[in-house]
């Protein structure tokens, strides 16, 4: 995935910089590939939760499992994400008893063979729903009825499903990036914003944060969780035939984003950043008549208004202490209030 990474040292000294960019993805290869992270009850969701994640499918004939937390040979079903012959699929379990299990699962095919896509799911014990690059799609209830899940002392694992007899089944043939778990139901418009969005780490009920930037490639190489909330206790650990780490096609609006440059591209400068109480921008232009709105990193909106002249202070002083995100037309800028 792309990682933006924040130069605080450059920013005490005034200097002007581009935030960094890079863009990996692990790699699975739909036959020995995969990662766990050993049992933790803080993935043993019983009900309001949401998982999403950029996947890019080289195979989509037959069972591709993204992820999963269940065992049908100790009736420790708890939850699985999969994709069925190109059709999205979440399944979950109230008991642990794979006879028991309920299932949703999208009514029209996502997947074909190269195909990437941002996959969310949100469950409630009354709802699931399912969105892809953003927006919720339709779905059916397959099997069973809407409810809470059972906790489950297995694994929590990616790229793989455990059958009856413990083998290994399903495994996943392409790539996964910006895995992302919340112990809350994200509304549509959070999810829609998280999706073009790399984390800091510290955002509100972030649980797991998978964003596979900066590995080695190696046997047994470690998956470093960056919510903070959770930290190394969340850590994965590939298998011996270790996912590649390849090119993501993840695409993040806050990538290759200026923190404060004025290239001739841009539409404004905005300055100073960080800064504790007024954001000033200046237009490039400055008879041009631009909107601006600011985000925080949950993608809420927190502030619109409308240039009226070439240069705007915008007072933020009331704003919490972090990272925002202000549009100024298509341009995007990431800021730090400190």
């Amino acid at each position: 995935m792309i990682k933006t990474i924040l130069l605080s040292a450059i920013f005490l000294l005034g200097f002007r910089s581009l935030v960094n960019a890079q863009n990996d993805a692990l790699s699975f290869n739909g036959s020995a590939d995969y990662v766990e992270i050993t049992n933790s009850d803080q993935l043993n969701f019983t009900t309001n939760f949401t998982i999403e994640a950029w996947v890019q499918l080289d195979k989509t004939s037959g069972t591709n499992f993204i992820l999963s937390k269940s065992w049908c040979g100790n009736s420790e079903y708890a939850y699985t994400f999969n994709v069925v012959d190109g059709k999205v699929r979440w399944g979950w379990n109230n008991n642990g008893n794979c006879n028991f299990a309920s299932m949703v699962e999208t009514t029209n095919i996502i997947f074909n063979p190269g195909d990437c896509h941002h996959l969310a799911v949100t469950h409630s014990s009354s709802m699931v729903k399912i969105y892809v690059d953003g927006v919720e799609v339709p779905t059916a209830l397959m099997l069973g009825n809407y409810s809470d899940i059972a906790p489950s002392t297995e694994p929590f694992r990616l790229g793989i499903y455990k059958g009856l007899n413990g083998n290994f089944l399903y495994f996943m043939d392409g790539k996964i990036d910006e895995l992302k778990i919340w112990n809350n139901i994200r509304t549509p418009q959070q999810v829609s914003f998280s999706m073009n969005s790399a984390l800091i780490g510290n955002e509100a009920n972030l649980v797991l944060y998978f964003d596979f930037e900066n590995l080695i490639a190696g046997s047994f190489i470690t998956i470093p969780n960056k919510a903070s909330s959770t930290g190394a206790t969340l850590d994965g650990q590939s298998s011996v035939t270790s996912p590649l780490i390849e090119p993501s096609c993840a695409v993040l609006n806050n990538l290759n984003v200026s923190e404060n440059t004025p290239a001739s591209a841009n539409i404004a400068q905005v300055f100073p950043n960080p800064t504790n109480g007024i954001l000033t921008i200046q237009l490039n232009d400055p008879h041009a008549k631009v909107a601006f709105s600011i985000y925080d990193v949950q993608g809420n909106l927190i502030m619109e208004e409308r240039s009226t002249a070439a240069i705007t202070n915008l007072d933020i002083s009331t704003f919490a202490n972090g990272v925002y995100y202000l549009n100024v037309g298509t341009q995007v800028v990431k800021f730090v209030k400190q």
